[in-house]
Formats: C-alpha cells, structure tokens, sequence
C-alpha cells in the first residue's frame, strides 16, 4: 500500500473515534477549562477576599435559604433533620460548588465547642442585640490566616427560627458559612477579582 494513502486512512480513522463520543469531550473540555482556571496564578489581596466573601456568602445564604423553605413545605417535612441540614440537597450542592461548609447556630450554640473563641463573642454579640431588640447584620469574621467565618441573622417571624429555636426565648437563628481562603483564591476568576479591585 502506498505509505500516503496509508498515513491518509490512519488520520481518517483516527478523526472517526475522536468524533464519536462528542459528549464525553465537551465533558472533557469543561473540567480542563475549570481546572487551568484554578491554575492560574492570581494576586488576591486580603480586602478582595473579604469582598468575594461578602458577595458569595449573601448568595449561599439566598440559595440555602430558598432551598430550607422549599423542603419546609412539603408534607412530609422533617424539621429535626431540616434544622441539621439534612437530606437538602441544594445545600449540600453549594457546600461543594463553594467548598464551604454551611451551618445553622443559634443561642445555645454560644456554648458550642465546634465554635472558636471569636465566633463565640460574635454569637453572644448577636445574642445581646436580640434580647435588646437591637437591628442585626451580617458579619465576616477571620479567624487566622486561614478561614473565614460569614454569619448572617434570619428573620425571628421567618420559619426557620420558628421551628429550630422556638425553645429559645430570643428566637436567635443564624447563618453560618465557613470559607476557606485558599479555596476562595482557587476557585475565584479574573472577572471578580477586577469587580472587587481595591
């Protein structure tokens, strides 16, 4: 066989099965994409990452938020395991999409040993301002280097204080989303990082 003819039907063959599973490498393409993003070198200073921050965990908590209320509809809701964060799997989608991990506090939390010695006074901080009538924010709360806490209040009249701190005589209900500041700088892109430019 001629040896051009035959390089021919080889690059012929080879574009065939390259072809036949388009999906697999749109697929493909997409993780590469994804992962050449998280590759890139990025100057992130300390305020844009208390920005992106800002700006992620109030769009966590719209998402978690809508998600909780949606499960707490239905008939067959299980408010014990709704108020652990249970069985919502939009919540645990966000806890991947983000590497965050989310939480619900509320006042006995204050005694909590899974919370820092800072979260603490922040919590009591909250706290004081429900049992005063006081008006509540969110609050981004570093602790090291290394995390970031993003804390935002929930409504007393909103369901979910209703139904996971109605034992509480505040009715004190918080967001809670822990970030960790690598993954803040590895997952951010180029287009936020100019947006939160200081």
């Amino acid at each position: 066989m001629n040896y051009r003819l035959h390089t021919c039907i080889l690059v012929i063959v080879g574009l065939f099965f390259a072809s036949c599973n388009p999906e697999r490498r749109v697929e493909g393409s997409k993780e590469a994409v994804e992962k050449m993003k998280s590759m890139q070198i990025k100057r992130v200073t300390s305020p844009q990452v208390v920005d992106i921050v800002d700006e992620w965990g109030e769009r966590i908590i719209k998402q978690a938020q809508a998600a909780w209320q949606a499960k707490a509809g239905s008939s067959k809701a299980d408010f014990a395991s709704l108020c652990q964060l249970k069985g919502i799997a939009e919540i645990d989608s966000l806890e991947k999409l983000y590497a965050v991990k989310i939480m619900l506090l509320g006042a006995k939390d204050v005694k909590s040993p899974q919370l820092a010695a800072k979260e603490k006074e922040i919590l009591d901080a909250y706290l004081y301002n429900a049992e005063n009538k006081l008006p509540q924010s969110t609050n981004i709360q570093k602790l090291g280097d290394s995390v970031l806490i993003y804390n935002a209040p929930i409504a007393t009249e909103n369901i979910i204080c209703q139904k996971c701190f109605a034992d509480d005589a505040t009715k004190l209900g918080l967001w809670r989303v822990k970030f960790l500041k690598n993954e803040v700088v590895r997952k951010v892109d180029a287009k936020s990082l100019e947006k939160n430019k200081k």
